[in-house]
């Protein structure tokens, strides 16, 4: 069937190109001191997220019209070279080390950080996982245990660098995706159950790790671990109403570390004051709001779990920075979404913005029903599978003829005879042919049932042209009276 597309989410394209922008503008005024510091250009830092902001735009723009199925069928390939590139990059001599981590490849003013992209093609890897095992997903086995093991894997090799923040973003979000494909609950909670120790282990396995954990519960009894959160606060009660001014934050001047970093929420209130931190929000409420929508409308299952997933990536980032920020999480050093300094991720983010408005470009006048969205088949290797009709059985009868042998005594070894027998009926006695009975039984159950015949695209195209259709036909696994 044709697909039929249309103009992409043009508020989503231009809320990420606000986003980007601010985020540019900001990182310039939060490194300004740091770099005349360091004996480099005041735009040292600003002109290298500017060229990676350009970059991702375009490639965010050419992606845009790119059919987005065209990554359902190459998934598995992207997350094997993810798989490759987050191994590579923990053998010396290939993966750069700063700050006892080795998480980029390349050396001087280029480099990749595979976790970034990681994420990205794990969302893609699940969603695709997700769509094909649509008929197993309550099965452990073949439903959320493979999936658990890309998360385990893509996350534990993360974790060796080591990076907790990106791993646990990446870990939250293929719950996140696991949840929206709608696996029962219960196995879910137990497995969050068996991580919990497990990353409660790995925080006190390193000092500073254990730390940040005790800063969070007592900042101001370790004002020497805590001077990052401490000045974060303070940059952000300092701002007022309407803030100090463009470039004019204090805080950035020697008191955060890295202001142009994980910490530049605090510069920007700083700056901008309160209703400037309120606008700042509103526009990523509607970057998500957006994203959600489009997951909603979506014509199809792939598409819808990838927008969730890319929706839910950017939630996980946001909320951790500032809970973080703002001392209602621990600190982990997780970005704020195309505001924080790092070509990298906002590379990424700007990619993963053009899968979701490829989506946008084939969304739904109308959105589906729930539970058809819940039933609907779409992945070519499901639609093959026929699903045959339980045989139906036979009424009963009360007044069966005694002593009626099924098969015939004179009849040959692994042959059959049709044998004609007397079977009440509520009208009086009729004939049956049992051999041809049985065949017309079989043939019929052969038949593909409607439902899975019903693919997505056929049911959202009534939806979409409101069409007066009749409904489709009941689940074929309710059994027959």
């Amino acid at each position: 069937m044709q697909k039929q597309y249309h103009q992409p989410d043009f508020v989503l394209y231009f809320t990420v190109l606000a986003l980007t922008a601010i985020g540019i503008i900001t990182v310039y005024s939060a490194s300004t001191v740091i770099s005349l510091e360091n004996g480099m250009s005041a735009t040292h830092f600003a002109s290298r997220q500017l060229f990676a902001g350009g970059l991702g735009v375009i490639a965010m723009t050419a992606l845009m019209f790119v059919p987005y199925q065209f990554f359902y069928k190459h998934a598995a390939k992207i997350i094997v070279v993810a798989i490759f590139l987050l191994f590579i990059v923990l053998i010396p001599g290939i993966g750069s080390k700063a700050s006892g981590s080795r998480r980029w490849i390349g050396a001087s003013g280029l480099h990749l950080q595979p976790s970034e992209f990681a994420i990205v093609a794990l969302i893609l890897y699940l969603a695709f996982f997700f769509t094909k095992k649509v008929t197993l997903l309550q099965s452990f086995k073949q439903g959320l245990r493979p999936a658990l093991m890309v998360i385990t894997i893509c996350g534990g090799l993360v974790l060796l660098e080591p990076d907790l923040g990106t791993a646990f973003t990446m870990i939250a979000t293929g719950f996140v995706l696991v949840f929206a494909s709608g696996i029962r609950l219960k196995p879910i909670l137990i497995s969050l159950g068996i991580a919990t120790p497990l990353l409660y282990i790995f925080v006190h396995m390193a000092k500073y790790r254990s730390n940040r954990l005790m800063v969070y519960f007592h900042p101001f009894r370790h004002p020497q671990h805590a001077y990052q959160l401490i000045n974060g606060l303070t940059g952000i009660s300092a701002g007022g109403w309407f803030g100090r001014g463009f470039d004019m934050s204090v805080e950035k001047a020697g008191y955060l570390p890295i202001p142009q970093a994980d910490f530049i929420f605090a510069v920007f209130t700083e700056e901008w004051g309160f209703v400037g931190a309120a606008a700042l929000l509103a526009i990523f409420g509607v970057l998500i709001w957006r994203g959600f929508r489009i997951s909603r409308y979506s014509r199809d299952r792939f598409g819808a779990l990838l927008s969730v997933g890319i929706t839910g990536l950017i939630v996980i980032e946001t909320f951790v920075n500032l809970g973080a920020v703002t001392w209602l999480l621990p600190v982990t050093g997780i970005p704020l979404p195309f505001i924080s300094y790092g070509g990298t991720s906002l590379l990424v983010l700007l990619i993963a913005s053009g899968l979701l408005l490829s989506v946008s470009r084939q969304t739904l006048d109308e959105a589906p029903e729930a539970d058809e969205l819940a039933d609907v088949v779409y992945v070519e290797d499901v639609l093959q599978q026929r699903v045959q009709r339980p045989e139906p059985r036979r009424a009963k009868t009360s007044n069966r003829t005694s002593g009626a042998p099924r098969k015939s005594p004179t009849a040959k070894a692994g042959k059959v005879e049709p044998i004609r027998r007397e079977q009440p009926s509520r009208w009086g006695t009729k004939t049956t042919d049992t051999a041809n009975h049985r065949e017309r039984s079989k043939n019929s159950s052969a038949r593909p049932s409607a439902t899975v015949q019903t693919t997505w695209r056929q049911r959202n195209q009534a939806y979409s042209s409101k069409s007066t259709a009749p409904k489709p036909t009941p689940n074929p696994k309710k059994r027959p009276r």
